[in-house]
């Protein structure tokens, strides 16, 4: 019980909320006053489908059946391939998108 409640309180610190001094002491959470800017963000998502369009062909398909969801054996088993061979083009295809977005 003692380390749960150390690691809920350092949990707690790290959080970016202050103690609000009114009657009711309310916690006030930074992060809901935030407004995410969508047109930013529209083109990055663009970015990163364009990237994801230019992989070749080989690292493609296993990386968008993993990104749906599939399980690395189960995406092994759609395409013929080793679990192996599968997990390695999942690896430099993460790897080929990161660098192309790094450009960015």
């Amino acid at each position: 019980m003692f380390n749960i409640f150390i690691n809920n309180y350092r949990r707690k610190v790290k959080q970016n909320t202050i103690f609000d001094s009114t009657p009711n002491d309310f916690l006030i959470d930074h992060n809901q006053v935030v407004t995410a800017n969508a047109a930013e963000s529209t083109l990055q998502l663009k970015d990163i489908q364009q990237a994801i369009h230019n992989l070749p062909e080989i690292f493609r398909n296993p990386f968008l059946l993993y990104f749906d969801g599939f399980k690395y054996h189960e995406i092994a088993d759609m395409l013929s391939e080793p679990l192996g061979t599968i997990k390695s083009r999942i690896h430099f295809a993460r790897k080929l998108l990161k660098n192309q977005i790094n450009r960015y």
